[in-house]
């Protein structure tokens, strides 16, 4: 297997160890009445993109170079750019096979 085949293989099995937690831990609470979970999975992706956010950030303060303002900016500005390339692909391969995003709503606390 290639150097490449193997970080790409890692990034995957990241991936999808990172889904199935956030699964996980979204699992609706028992009812209290009746004990049942429901059958809904209420993922809140602001809440997720926040726990990212702040593992990124965990994962990167140790990193050698990341020492002033200007060298944390080119790394987000890396970052931005991956976000924006891998949002135009999914919504591509979503257009030319016709699926649908799951379903969300938007919650906002008072």
């Amino acid at each position: 297997m290639a150097a490449t085949d193997h970080q790409e293989d890692y990034v995957a099995r990241l991936r999808r160890a990172m889904v199935r937690a956030i699964c996980e831990v979204s699992v609706p609470e028992p009812d209290p009445l009746t004990g049942e979970n429901g059958d809904t999975l209420y993922i809140g992706s602001t809440e997720v993109c926040e726990a990212l956010t702040i593992l990124l950030a965990e994962f990167l303060e140790g990193v050698p170079g990341l020492d002033t303002p200007r060298d944390i900016r080119a790394l987000s500005e890396g970052v931005a750019k991956k976000l924006r390339l891998g949002i135009a692909e999914i919504r591509r391969v979503r257009a030319e096979t016709g699926s649908d995003p799951p379903p969300s709503i938007i919650i906002r606390s008072n």
